[in-house]
C-alpha cells in the first residue's frame, strides 16, 4: 500500500525548543474579516516551568501550561508571534472585528483583541471553583449566536483518566455581547458519560457492546495489562455540529436542535459518542439547553456510532451502530441504514 502523505508543502507555525521537555498541544486557527490569520497553541512540559511569560497552573501532565499566539498576514506564509496566555485546550474565534481566546486552568477563561490580536485584554474567568476541560474543537455560528462547547468534570471518584465524570457543556453567547462577561453566556444542562449510563456504576451486566473488550469498573477501570490499566470509559473532546439537511432524519426544521460530537474512551478506537442539545426558547438562539442522548426511528437511544460498520454509499449521511441506554438493550443490525423520516420534537 502506497502512504500519501497529507501536505507536503507546509509552515511551521511555532516548534518547541525542547521537544524532550516541552510539548506543543491543541492547535487552534480562526480568520479575521482583514485576511489576518490568528493560531494558537498551549505548551506543556516540565520545561515550561523555565519559559519567560504568564502560565497558569492546571492538574494535567507537569502542572504549569502556558498558550501562545501567533497571526500570519500572507495566507500562512510567515507568522509572528503575538503574546502569552495563562491557560489550556483554548480556542480562537472571531466576533465581528472582535478576537477571543477561550479555554480553561480549571475554570474557563476568556480573553479578547480588538485590534487585530495586537494587545489582547486582562484574562476574565466565566467560572470559580470548578474543573474544566477540553481540546481543539470547534466553534459554530447560528441564530446570531456563537456556541461551542468545553467539558466540565462533575464527580471527583476517579482517581486516573476521569473521562466518565464529564460532561459536554454546549455554551451559547449572542454575538452582540461582551464575551468577557459570565451573564453573556447560556451554558446547557450537565450529562456526564456515568451519567447517562448509570447502570454503569452499579451492575456488571451493563451492556457496553463489546466497548471496550474488557470491564473497566468505576472508579478504579482495570488493568488489562502490567502497567496499563484503562480507564473507566468515557467521552471527550466534543465538536457541536447542526443537521440542516432537509432529508436527514436528525435535522430539526425549527433550528433549536445540536448535535455533539465526541471521541469515545473505550480502550479501544474507531468509536464516536453522539449527544445532543435542545434550546428550549420559543425563538432559536433563546432559553434554556437541554442536553439528552440521540434517539432512533426504533425509540431506543444512541450512544455510539463506528464509522466502518456504516455502509459505505450510506456514510455521507447516515451512523448505524446504536447503542441502548438502559442495560440488556441489544445492538441493532448495523447492516441496514437508518430510514429517512420526519423530525420527531424531543419530549421536554
Amino acid at each position: 500500500m502506497t502512504v500519501r502523505p497529507l501536505a507536503d508543502s507546509y509552515v511551521t507555525v511555532c516548534e518547541s525548543p525542547d521537544p524532550a521537555r516541552i510539548f506543543c498541544y491543541s492547535p487552534g486557527l480562526a480568520l479575521l474579516p482583514s485576511g489576518r490569520l490568528v493560531a494558537t497553541t498551549d505548551w506543556g512540559g516540565p520545561g515550561v516551568a523555565e519559559l519567560p511569560g504568564p502560565k497558569g497552573e492546571i492538574p494535567e501532565g507537569s502542572g504549569l501550561w502556558q498558550g501562545r499566539i501567533y497571526s500570519s498576514d500572507d495566507r500562512g506564509a510567515t507568522w509572528a508571534f503575538r503574546g502569552y496566555f495563562p491557560f489550556m485546550h483554548a480556542r480562537p474565534f472571531v466576533v465581528g472585528d472582535t478576537v477571543y481566546i477561550l479555554g480553561h486552568a480549571r475554570d474557563l477563561i476568556v480573553i479578547r483583541s480588538d485590534d487585530g490580536c495586537m494587545t489582547w485584554s486582562a484574562p476574565s474567568r466565566l467560572t470559580e471553583g470548578q474543573y474544566w476541560h477540553q481540546s481543539a474543537s470547534n466553534v459554530h455560528y447560528a441564530n446570531g449566536c456563537v456556541y461551542l462547547v468545553m467539558e466540565r468534570r462533575v464527580t471527583n471518584d476517579i482517581k486516573g483518566w476521569y473521562v466518565g465524570e464529564m460532561a459536554p457543556v454546549l455554551m451559547r453567547a449572542p454575538v452582540t455581547a461582551d464575551l468577557l462577561r459570565r451573564e453573556s453566556w447560556t451554558f446547557a444542562s450537565e450529562l456526564s458519560f456515568r451519567d447517562a449510563l448509570p447502570g454503569a456504576t452499579t451492575d456488571p451486566a451493563t451492556d457496553f457492546l463489546g466497548v471496550p473488550f474488557w470491564r473497566a469498573p468505576y472508579p478504579s477501570g482495570s488493568l488489562v495489562a502490567p502497567g496499563r490499566n484503562c480507564a473507566p470509559i468515557g467521552w471527550l473532546e466534543t465538536n457541536v455540529v447542526q443537521f440542516v439537511d432537509s432529508d436527514h432524519i436528525w435535522t430539526d426544521p425549527t433550528g433549536r436542535t445540536f448535535h455533539l460530537w465526541m471521541r469515545a474512551h473505550t480502550g479501544g478506537t474507531g468509536y464516536a459518542c453522539i449527544a445532543k442539545v435542545v434550546e428550549q426558547g420559543d425563538v432559536p438562539g433563546t432559553g434554556s439547553m437541554t442536553t439528552m442522548l440521540q434517539t432512533v426511528p426504533s425509540g431506543k437511544t444512541m450512544l455510539y456510532v463506528r464509522a466502518d460498520a456504516v455502509p459505505r454509499a450510506l456514510r455521507r449521511g447516515h451512523a448505524v451502530v446504536l447503542a441502548a441506554e438502559h442495560p440488556g438493550d441489544r445492538q441493532h443490525d448495523a447492516s441496514r441504514p437508518v430510514a429517512s423520516g420526519a423530525f420527531q420534537p424531543p419530549q421536554q
